[in-house]
């Protein structure tokens, strides 16, 4: 578990890179989208494992837990809402253990993995504001006492939501890093109408370490987007897109950014001041693999924005 003296050390200096997407890696293995990805934590580590590897070989240094859904909510929907704990923890372990294998313990962090809760929020939903706090609170504890290095919640489609996971982070975890992500539309406002200047602002005031977008329609409107975040906030800025929207082809779905492609987000996105970057849906070891490289290549020695 990184304390902040350590975030501050190893998230400030110079930009890092984080995964890629885990169910399409999962999809590309012929696990069924019905089936519950978190679950396989338990019953299939060896494929959550290795699926790890593959990114760390690519040369991620930030290594996402496969938690993403492990939420109350959303296991209820497989009859594993008990399984919270033992989900959860399990992912951290399985990361945990990649870390080690590929023998970058030093080298690369384990970030514990929190999505929207997958409900409506009242007044809207059915869903209580006490009940999603809830079960941010359960799942962040979870990570926590498993001993992730930070938390990244990310996908957010409303801030009041991203809120509640922010404050069950600083009440459940306390002294652990926490990097908030919202995700944007065409263009590149939040899903809930907020501007990314908004966002990042609120974000930054309910204690966020780093904040960033992820998922979201392209890497261009990321990046349009965190240009906006940059004037208004000191903090770490992260930058983490899909490979742009899936096409339906042969019963596939193909992801239009090849890695170079992401190669060239990747130089973007450091340009406009991201520090931490990295992939979401459609991205694979490959798109990982050739960012790595595009980073690599780019002067590391500037200093990062918030480091002062």
């Amino acid at each position: 578990m990184a304390s902040m003296a350590a975030f501050a050390d190893i998230f400030l200096k110079r930009p890092l890179l984080t995964d890629g997407a885990m169910g399409t890696r999962l999809c590309a293995r012929s696990i069924s989208i019905d089936r519950c990805y978190e679950e396989l934590n338990l019953s299939d580590p060896g494929l959550i494992l290795s699926i790890h590897e593959e990114y760390l070989q690519a040369g991620a240094e930030i290594v996402e837990t496969n938690t993403f859904g492990a939420n109350s909510f959303r296991l209820a929907r497989h009859g594993l809402a008990g399984k919270v704990d033992e989900i959860n923890s399990a992912g951290v372990k399985l990361a945990r253990q990649a870390v080690a294998r590929r023998k970058m313990k030093g080298k690369a962090w384990v970030a514990g993995s929190i999505g929207p809760l997958g409900v409506h929020l009242e007044p809207a939903g059915r869903a209580s504001f006490e009940e999603a706090r809830a079960a941010f609170a359960g799942q962040a504890g979870a990570l926590a006492a498993a001993g992730a290095d930070l938390l990244i919640i990310e996908t957010m489609t409303a801030l009041n939501e991203a809120h509640f996971a922010l404050q069950a982070a600083r009440d459940f975890a306390p002294g652990l890093p926490v990097l908030a992500m919202v995700t944007v539309d065409d263009e590149s406002n939040c899903l809930d109408g907020s501007s990314p200047r908004h966002a990042a602002a609120l974000l930054a005031e309910w204690g966020a370490n780093a904040v960033g977008v992820n998922c979201s329609t392209s890497p261009a409107t990321v990046l349009a987007a965190i240009e906006a975040m940059r004037p208004v906030t000191r903090l770490p800025l992260a930058a983490m897109p899909n490979a742009g929207m899936p096409r339906a082809v042969e019963g596939r779905n193909i992801y239009p950014y090849s890695p170079q492609d992401m190669a060239g987000f990747a130089r973007k996105a450091l340009s406009a001041g991201a520090q931490i970057v990295g992939g979401c849906c459609g991205t694979t070891p490959d798109h990982i693999r050739a960012m790595h490289s595009a980073m690599q290549a780019v002067d590391t020695h500037t200093p990062v924005a918030g480091s002062s």
